[in-house]
């Protein structure tokens, strides 16, 4: 199971989506074999297009539920995202206040460090960003000490509280990245979809319901799609649904 988990969060999401079209496809395919070899008759039940419906639309309510769960997920990172760039600006407003050559140093440093934060977004060596980002937070909140006694106490309070959201801003965001939609459910869903194309091909798997396989394989490709568009919102970096730094940008250009 681990091996699996691995597999979804590292392999392509094309790859995934190839081999969960071509699982449906077996599966509808194996409903329809079952269906020929122990119903001989001459007629489809009724009740088959109920449970074919029913397994469909709840099909559908799992998709819509890890849907919005994964969507959710999204807005949690783009909003801490912004969230860091606005704690970054007010960092630095708050440091345009401190005097002398501590100021100057402690705005020095609060560049390098929205400097580093922006390379987040761009580089795949991002472990080796969030141990920088550890480091430069020990050299602004030096820097914030060494400011402090030629600041006035209310000022300076401000700055450490603006300093204190700064290094919590960052720590939010690498939570919400790390944070992923259960494994648990993309089984679920993924098995129940497949349980559902079997249902397909067992209910239209007769002689004269070959007319709807074009409609089944058109039903598959959609499934494919949406759980497609599931792992690529799951995944902050590798996906193809990317976060825009635009809110640090903004607050690096601030500072110039």
């Amino acid at each position: 199971m681990a091996m699996l988990e691995q597999a979804m969060t590292d392999a392509p999401i094309w790859l995934i989506a190839l081999l969960f079209f071509l699982a449906l496809l077996l599966a509808s395919w194996l409903g329809r074999r079952l269906r020929e070899r122990i119903d001989k008759g001459p007629e489809r039940s009724g009740s088959d297009g109920h449970l074919l419906s029913a397994s469909l639309a709840l099909l559908g309510l799992l998709l819509g539920f890890t849907f919005s769960l994964a969507l959710g997920r999204y807005d949690a990172r783009r909003e801490a995202v912004v969230a860091e760039g606005n704690a970054i600006g007010t960092a630095w407003l708050r440091a345009t206040l401190a005097p002398g050559p501590q100021g100057a140093a402690l705005r020095d440093t609060l560049k390098g460090y929205a400097d580093l934060r922006l390379r987040l977004s761009d580089t795949q060596e991002r472990d080796a960003i969030e141990a920088e980002t550890t480091k430069a937070q020990a050299l602004v909140w030096r820097r914030v000490q060494a400011a402090l006694p030629a600041m006035p106490p209310p000022i300076g309070a401000t700055l450490v509280t603006a300093t204190s959201e700064m290094f919590d801003a960052a720590a939010s965001r690498k939570a919400e990245r790390m944070a992923r939609l259960p494994a648990s459910v993309l089984d679920m869903v993924s098995l129940f979809a497949l349980l559902s194309a079997g249902i397909v091909g067992y209910v239209l798997g007769r002689e004269e319901d070959r007319r709807h396989r074009v409609i089944t394989t058109v039903l598959f490709v959609l499934l494919t799609l949406t759980l497609a568009s599931i792992l690529d919102l799951d995944r902050p970096w590798s996906g193809s649904i990317q976060l825009s730094p635009q809110p640090i940008i903004d607050a690096r250009a601030a500072m110039n």
